[in-house]
């Protein structure tokens, strides 16, 4: 596949790149080791919202994540909002800062086998080693393999989630297998969703106005809207889609869903975003707040000085669209 590993730089920041003939992804180590480019080198599209007006620049730990640039495609653990630790031992009570605490830290390169990179981190709140991998699995799909250590000396409780924000300009579709006939809310009734934990049909539903809309339906940033839904649990989704209709682009994000059981939909409609966005977040818990799974019972757990795995895939296309034909295999 012609796979090269290269330096580069990424607004004033060091920067790691891996790329074939149809893919580059860009990662910034020093910055939570977050991919900033996903890039299609066929199209010369990119798939993942940049800073905008915002500064790309170094994070303080425990930063809220709407003040900072909002760009890229971040790992959030053990948290995806602050909340305190909720599991009794040497750690309950903790603070676990806004949008987890590895999105802001320097994450350490590591040797890896066969044409890949790896990156790792160690936790602040809690005791434990992150590592993710990123490898080419096909010619236009890349694997990200995670591992986690519990370095503690008691059992661990996390919530792993990808926050990829996909750019949408124009209108776009989200696509989920067809056992998904309904998702559920997880914003204030404020947002003009009703109150949390309201069910929706998908991908067709009856509005709190009454009224039906699309709302696997994504428009243009000058609608000003977000919603925030989930999968229901008991219909665990294996993949999530995304099409960016006027350009008859596709993203398909895949996994096991008994490793990441979990599905989180945020999409943002140019009102906190500069552009719209969605983020299809695959996720161990349920579901923004550890407390929250904790007390769903809806929650990871590693025993002490264990060792977890889990992975997913990213493939970009155009033209002649797959998730049909994944959704069948499903």
């Amino acid at each position: 596949m012609g796979v090269k590993i290269v330096d580069s730089n990424w607004l004033g920041f060091k920067a790691r790149s891996l790329e074939n003939e149809a893919i580059r992804i860009v990662v910034v180590p020093s910055s939570g080791a977050k991919i900033v480019s996903l890039f299609d080198r066929r199209t010369q599209r990119e798939w993942l919202i940049g800073p905008g007006e915002r500064p790309f620049q170094e994070v303080p730990y425990g930063a809220v994540f709407v003040d900072q640039d909002m760009s890229g495609w971040d790992e959030m653990f053990p948290t995806i909002v602050t909340c305190k630790y909720p599991v009794a031992g040497s750690h309950l009570g903790v603070t676990l800062p806004d949008h987890g605490e590895v999105w802001p830290l320097a994450w350490e390169e590591e040797q890896a086998a066969g044409d890949a990179l790896q990156f790792s981190v160690e936790g602040v709140a809690l005791r434990y080693r992150l590592t993710r991998t990123l490898r080419f699995s096909g010619p236009q799909t890349v694997q990200m393999a995670y591992e986690l250590q519990n370095l503690e000396q008691e059992p661990l409780a996390y919530l792993w989630s990808a926050h990829p924000q996909f750019l949408c300009r124009g209108w776009a579709s989200i696509c989920l297998p067809s056992q998904v006939s309904e998702v559920c809310n997880v914003l204030g009734a404020e947002w003009g969703w009703g109150e949390p934990e309201t069910r929706f049909a998908w991908p067709e539903a009856i509005g709190v106005d009454g009224q039906p809309v699309r709302i696997d339906r994504v428009g243009p940033a000058a609608r000003e809207q977000i919603r925030k839904f989930f999968v229901p649990p008991e219909a665990p989704a294996g993949w999530a889609g995304l099409v960016r209709e006027e350009q008859d682009e596709w993203l398909l994000l895949e996994w096991d869903a008994q490793e990441i059981p979990y599905l989180g939909i945020w999409i943002d409609e140019g009102l906190i975003s500069h552009e719209t966005v969605v983020a299809l977040e695959p996720m161990t818990g349920y579901y923004d707040s550890l407390a929250t799974a904790w007390k769903k019972q809806r929650v990871t757990v590693i025993e002490p000085g264990a060792r977890q795995s889990w992975s997913l895939s990213v493939s970009i296309g155009c033209g002649e669209r797959p998730l049909a034909a994944v959704d069948q295999a499903g």
